[in-house]
């Protein structure tokens, strides 16, 4: 039986990868810092759950032992990810890892910390002597646009702090992990390589929102916050960055990796709308 570790476990393509995987007979390691999610873990299909904190060496140590494949899913919030990261490829080499799967971001750029993070741990990746894939799906349609009482689904409101104008490129969260899981469950032939995961079009998020109000009937008002206000566990220079970026540049994506990867094409945006709907 296949052993895989999946970092940032209990995270949103965590959450959703793993039940995937245990279905497919995949004997899933789990790590996360927060003893309360062991539980959950094993009810989405993990086998085993290592409670700790990943960035030290001896958690390190004790997830990538024994697994024959990684798929590293950096965590959110988190300082110390570029040397955890480096760590977990040492150990994947010294351990004899067969495949490192590394799921990082469509279109890395310079200016985004949270991108340039990815863009050095690709790197390194690339220098190992490890069989890897790096897959870079675009934003998730889920993150832009989640659900509840006070959603655009509902309510009409857009609430953000980055600009809406520029177009941009999504992707489902289950299309995001029915191509790691894919990538995963093959042999070798994703090695060395990088798969971009992105739907069809690239539209501005004024425009995907209006979408979604069409749809449910709503007027669309968009609530623009000023970042020092916007609430976030990072320090708000960066995401004034993020929103100076997004704001003045595109992040368009193409699907056609993701179609030859799963023979299909990705869920587009109006079909995650017409789900959320029908869900309710």
């Amino acid at each position: 039986m296949t052993k895989v570790l999946v970092t940032a476990s209990f995270g949103h393509i965590g959450q959703t990868i793993i039940p995937l995987l245990a279905a497919d007979g995949v004997e899933v390691r789990a790590v996360d810092p927060d003893p309360a999610n062991e539980s959950a873990l094993k009810k989405l299909g993990a086998k085993e759950v290592i409670v700790g904190d990943i960035r030290r060496d001896e958690i390190i140590d004790q997830a990538v032992e024994g697994v024959d494949k990684i798929l590293l899913i950096l965590p959110d919030a988190l300082t110390g990810i570029v040397p955890m990261a480096m760590r977990i490829i040492a150990a994947a080499e010294k351990y004899n890892v067969k495949h490192f799967v590394f799921s990082s971001c469509l279109n890395t750029v310079m200016e985004l910390v949270q991108h340039w993070e990815k863009y050095e741990i690709e790197d390194a990746l690339m220098g190992s002597t490890l069989n890897y894939t790096i897959t870079k799906p675009s934003g998730y349609m889920e993150g832009h646009f989640p659900t509840g009482p006070d959603s655009v689904f509902e309510t009409g409101v857009y609430t953000t702090f980055i600009k809406v104008d520029q177009p941009s490129n999504m992707i489902s969260l289950t299309d995001i992990a029915a191509a790691n899981e894919k990538v995963l469950l093959s042999d070798d032939e994703y090695y060395a390589c990088s798969l971009d995961l992105c739907s069809a079009g690239n539209r501005t998020t004024r425009e995907y929102a209006q979408e979604i109000c069409d749809k449910t009937n709503q007027k669309l008002q968009i609530n623009q916050i000023p970042v020092p206000d916007f609430p976030t566990v990072h320090a708000n220079d960066q995401f004034g960055r993020i929103a100076a970026y997004h704001g003045n540049h595109p992040y368009k994506g193409n699907p056609l990796d993701f179609n030859a990867l799963m023979g299909r094409p990705a869920k587009t945006f109006s079909e995650y709308v017409d789900e959320v709907i029908a869900g309710k």
